[in-house]
Parts: structure tokens; sequence; C-alpha cells
């Protein structure tokens, strides 16, 4: 096997050398990861074979020209998460222009990651566990009941339609508006409403369907530690907490609060919320504010600005250190949204001191910030990212993480480790 450990830190490759040379305090496996999310890697033939063992991507791969068909069919699924031999995680996106291809390995599950010619490492593919081929007790498949999986954590969505989406217009009867956030199409109401039974503008969730994701989250092969509730956001605050609510005591009905951690993935709720949730045994928070500056806020998730706003996400998060204590407290971010459509910055250093200025006001309050690299998916440009650079991605990283240490505010690895952090680096370096 080629291991990671001798062929990164031998710096051989001229981008892993250059970031190397330029980043000396990001771990060398950290400088890889974030290299591989920003460039990708391009088409291999070995990619649609591992599609069937290994858990695949949200959406099908689409064969581009030149591309080898995979059983006659441009349409087919790939792997979601590569997994290094040291634990580090990454998602895959296949970019034609990437420095980086995955190619097959010695065996049928071993998999080498090169740039351009070179060797660089050993990697797998995360594989699909037992719990995704099984039924539950009225035969409905378990990867339908609304339950995901990324490495370590189990990504439970009972509810994944958005109501951002569909904001009704202030007097204009059956109109509607789109506020949804700018980088978004997770929570684009669909058909995985229909399957789930969800409405809305409607909390609560059907019993039917609650009884089946904690049947899949209780299955004894599900190789995970950690369990995190998310949905589509609600336009009623005190309605999405109550959601929330009904989600988390049914879980703890079923043992699972004793099996896993379990963190609150929705929109910022009320702090009598916070207080049932941890009652019935959920154990952190991540409130996402996506974008720092209030400006670029208010124009990247005008639904979180008009139905929430700013400041009183804020004071959600801080109310949530008050409940669930330091180390149990996140809010998620995407590095480089600021500088995407009309209205954005307009220079990369503007946004790279935004955000470390989201670091300076969160940390010490006891909140980890967390960051995704903005990957550019909607548009006539997608696929095309904006000017926030891969080296301003590590720059930022670095700084948090110097920021972290400081004040003694490390990523908790019960809430989020390594095995788990896909898109994200603080685990990383932490």
């Amino acid at each position: 096997m080629i291991r990671m450990e001798t062929l990164v830190n031998a710096h051989t490759t001229p981008l892993l050398a250059a970031l190397a040379a330029q980043f000396p305090r990001s771990p060398a496996a950290a400088r890889l990861k974030a290299a591989v999310l920003f460039h990708g890697v391009r088409w291999d033939d070995c990619l649609g074979p591992a599609g069937e063992w290994a858990f695949p991507s949200h959406m099908p791969y689409q064969a581009q020209p030149g591309d080898t068909l995979y059983k006659g069919q441009s349409r087919f699924y790939i792997p979601q998460i590569a997994q290094l031999d040291d634990d580090t995680h990454f998602r895959i996106r296949v970019k034609r222009e990437s420095p980086f291809v995955i190619r097959q390995g010695d065996g049928p599950r071993s998999f080498v990651l090169a740039e351009g010619d070179a060797a660089v490492c050993s990697l797998t593919f995360e594989p699909k566990h037992a719990w995704a081929e099984a039924l539950s007790a009225d035969g409905t498949p378990m990867r339908a009941t609304g339950l995901v999986q990324h490495g370590d954590m189990l990504v439970a969505n009972v509810a994944p339609g958005c109501e951002y989406f569909v904001v009704p217009k202030a007097g204009v009867a059956q109109r509607t508006e789109n506020l949804s956030c700018q980088f978004c199409l997770y929570g684009v109401p669909d058909q995985r409403m229909d399957a789930l039974g969800q409405k809305l503008f409607e909390a609560r969730v059907p019993e039917r369907t609650l009884d089946r994701v904690s049947e899949a989250c209780g299955h004894p092969e599900t190789h995970a530690r950690h369990l995190y509730l998310v949905g589509g956001s609600m336009l009623d605050m005190a309605a999405e907490g109550e959601r929330y609510v009904q989600i988390a005591r049914r879980l703890a009905e079923a043992g699972l609060a004793d099996r896993y951690y379990i963190a609150c993935g929705s929109g910022a709720i009320e702090r009598r919320h916070m207080l049932e949730l941890k009652d019935a045994g959920v154990r952190g928070a991540c409130f996402n504010l996506e974008v720092w500056d209030p400006k670029q806020f208010e124009r990247v998730c005008p639904g979180k600005a008009r139905t929430v706003g700013r400041d009183r996400w804020l004071q959600s998060l801080e109310e949530a250190v008050d409940v669930f204590g330091r180390g149990n407290v996140m809010s998620a971010f995407v590095g480089g949204a600021e500088l995407d459509g009309e209205g954005a910055m307009t220079s990369a250093e503007e946004a790279h001191e935004s955000n470390v200025a989201c670091g300076e006001h969160l940390i010490p309050r006891g909140i980890v910030p967390v960051y995704s690299i903005f990957w550019k998916l909607t548009g006539k440009e997608r696929g095309v990212e904006p000017l926030y650079s891969l080296e301003n991605f590590l720059r930022l990283n670095e700084s948090h993480a110097a920021m972290r240490a400081a004040y003694s505010a490390k990523t908790n690895p019960d809430f989020f480790c390594r095995r788990c952090a896909y898109m994200e680096m603080e685990p990383d370096y932490d």
C-alpha cells in the first residue's frame, strides 16, 4: 500500500509542494484535502464500478463527452466520499481540468490518488453499510427513510422541503417568491417530501416516518457515532423548534440518544425548544448562518434575513451555548458565497477579512464556525468557482485553527470528527 504520510509529506508534486511551502502550519493531509475539494478529480473509469459498493453520490453522475459509459448508461452513481488511511475524508467531485485523478489500485477496493502522473497516496471510498441495503419493518428501503451517511455521521432529514423556496407574497393570493440561500439546492421542495409525508407550513412529521427513520438509525451495522438532525427551514421559528422536539423525542424513545451523540442542525430556534431538545437527549446544536458580513447575509440568505434576522440568529447561537455548553455549538459557513452573484464582494481579501472577523466574534463566545469551500452548483456558470481561492481557504483555516487553540475551543470530536467532516477542515486541523 502507498501510505499517505510517506508521499504527501514528500511534497513531490508541483501543486502540493507549492501549498506545503506557502502553508507550513497546515497539516499535510489538510492541504491535500483542500486541494482536492477545490480542484476535484478528472474522470476515470474506475469510478463507475466503485459506485456499486461505495456510498453513492447525492445525484447520479452525468457522463461527459469522452467519458466511458458505465454498463451502457450515461447517468449512474459514483462514490461520494474518499477515505485516506489516516481517516481523512473528502467529497468526490469530477472536474475535467483537475490536476488530480483517482485510479484503480492493486485490489478491488484499493485506489491511488495521483497529481498528474505522480502517485500521491492510497485511498478507498466510504462503503455502503448494511443499513443502506436493508428494509424497515413495513418494507420501506432504509435508504428512503430520510437517512444518509457521511462517514462517521448519520444525517436524518425527514422534512427536506425548505419553505424559503416558496415564501407567500404579501397581499398577492397564491403567489410565492424564492428567498432560499443563493448557493443552495439542498432544500428544493420535490418528490422527497411525498415519500416522507412532509407538507409545507406544517411542523408535525408523520409518526410512521419517524418510526422508519428510528428503525434505520437503530440498525446494528451503521458504523456511526454521530446523528445529525437536519431539514428544510420553516418560516415560523417556533414551529421549526416544535418539529425538532418531536423528532428528538421519538429518537429518544427508540434509545438512540444513548447510542449516538445527537445534534440539532435546524435554523435558529427559541431557547425553550433548545431546553426541550436537551431533555430529549440532544447534546449539540449547529444553526447555520452561512455568511458573516451583514450586507452579504441579507443578499445571499434572504429567507433567513427576513424571517429571523442576523441579530436574532446570533442571539440564538449564544443561547445554545448556555443550554448545551461550550464545545457543543457550531455554525456552518460557505467560504466564497459572498463573492458570487450580483451585489457580491469584489475582493477576495475583503471576503477573507470578513471570515476572520467571524472567528474573532464567535470563537471566544464558545461557538465554532465551520467552513465549507464554495462549490458553484447553480446558474449558467455552475462548476466555475468565484474569486475565493484555495489559498484563501487554507489561510482562513490556519487563522481559525490558531484562534480555537488560543481560546481552548477546538472542535469536539464527539460532535464533529475527521470521519464526518467531508467538506470542512476544522477537525483536520484540531
